[in-house]
């Protein structure tokens, strides 16, 4: 009978040469880094790690000096007033992943290596290493996946919610706020919306995308921002662009001389570019297009198992306009590793990767934990659309 040693199951020994915590903080450091080195969290900076779990969310004011008051000559000026800042608090939420090499899955790892070391022991260095890759690159996917959708979520949807559609092996029933004013959410209705339907075949009557773009440009710049641009989904823009009512400004702007019914058909077939470009001509505004797919977990009755779905981190049907630079910060609370086991950090130490090995299962597990959350800071200067009142 045989007995294998842990070290037969330690797939980190195979590949990196060594199962210590300094083998897999190296491999993360150098191996994944050059694939996870720009996280996609636009307008929002890592903030400095915490200890406990409870977040602020502090609303942050332009840095626009007040005046100067005038009084008489022999009047004392009065000491200037402290302008009061809108805090929310809450508890951040800690994200979990692992994944198992059992002991079917190490012997078909075993024995393809087997089959390639005739060719050369590199080939087998190789090969455990391909697999440490795809184990390890799953689950910081997951947690950069899970970031993404939280920025996403909270800058298009003015909140990021954990439900069972988002989470359905986990808690649900949480929503974290990105505290929106009410005045700045504008829904069009009846004749005025931009579509009247679900399919984006009828336009209504009243419909003036234009210029409800341009009101919301000029709140911006009433409120004394200095830079801003829109942020729209990737497939809600393009509906966006052949509007007929967009169509139409394109063409009066491209050709002020022509008659609108000639030019508007020569608009409709010209490229996306030439068409967004105009577009932000005549609203006084860029337009950030958002394409990210990000995957979920969901569950299939039938079979009692989970199937991969593909989702839109970025909510379609409504135009945001978002201060440029950056408008809030990602709260982490630190990760805590006990002595005597095996570590990895990626993200400077907020993704804590903790390898285990049970030698009667004959099992070695890659478990993540990321206590992360994406929180704005001016909420106040973000205006949102909804053309379609969706």
């Amino acid at each position: 009978m045989n007995t294998y040693t842990v070290q037969f199951y330690d797939l980190l020994s195979r590949a990196l040469g060594g199962s210590e915590s300094r083998h897999i903080q190296g491999f993360l450091d150098d191996v994944m880094a050059r694939k996870y080195n720009a996280l996609q969290l636009d307008g929002f900076a890592f903030d400095e790690m915490q200890t406990d779990f409870a977040y602020e969310q502090i609303q942050r004011e332009l840095s626009i000096t007040p005046m100067s008051n005038y009084y008489d000559l022999d009047s004392p000026a009065l000491p200037r007033g402290v302008e009061g800042m809108k805090s929310w608090t809450g508890k951040i939420p800690r994200m979990k992943d692992v994944e198992y090499l059992n002991e079917d899955k190490i012997r078909k790892q075993l024995l393809l290596e087997q089959r390639i070391a005739a060719i050369g022991p590199d080939r087998v260095t190789r090969g455990a290493l391909e697999t440490l890759f795809v184990t390890v690159d799953k689950l910081i996917g997951g947690h950069t996946n899970s970031l993404t959708f939280q920025r996403h979520q909270m800058v298009s949807k003015g909140k990021f919610e954990i439900n069972f559609s988002n989470n359905p092996k986990g808690i649900n029933g949480l929503s974290f706020s990105a505290h929106v004013p009410s005045a700045n959410v504008i829904t069009k209705t009846s004749t005025a919306k931009w579509w009247t339907d679900n399919t984006y075949a009828t336009e209504g009557n009243a419909a003036d995308p234009v210029a409800d773009l341009q009101a919301m440009v000029e709140k911006a710049n009433d409120a004394g921002l200095a830079a801003y641009h829109f942020e729209v989904e990737k497939g809600y823009f393009k509906r966006i662009l052949n509007h007929s009512k967009v169509l139409k400004a394109i063409a009066m702007n491209l050709f002020p001389t022509a008659s609108v019914s000639d030019t508007q058909g020569a608009v409709a077939v010209m490229g996306d570019d030439v068409k967004r470009r105009t577009l932000e001509s005549i609203v006084g505004c860029p337009f950030k297009v958002i394409d990210s797919i990000v995957a979920k977990e969901a569950p299939v009755k039938a079979t009692q198992n989970y199937t991969i779905v593909n989702m839109k981190a970025f909510e379609p049907d409504v135009v945001v306009l978002v201060p440029d630079g950056e408008i809030g910060r990602v709260l982490t609370v630190e990760p805590i590793a006990l002595p005597g086991g095996t570590y990895g950090s990626f993200y400077d130490g907020r993704l804590l990767l903790t390898i285990g090995v049970d030698p009667v299962k004959k099992c070695q597990s890659f478990n993540t934990e990321m206590t992360s959350l994406v929180v704005p800071e001016v909420p106040q200067y973000m205006w949102y659309i909804y053309p379609n009142n969706s």
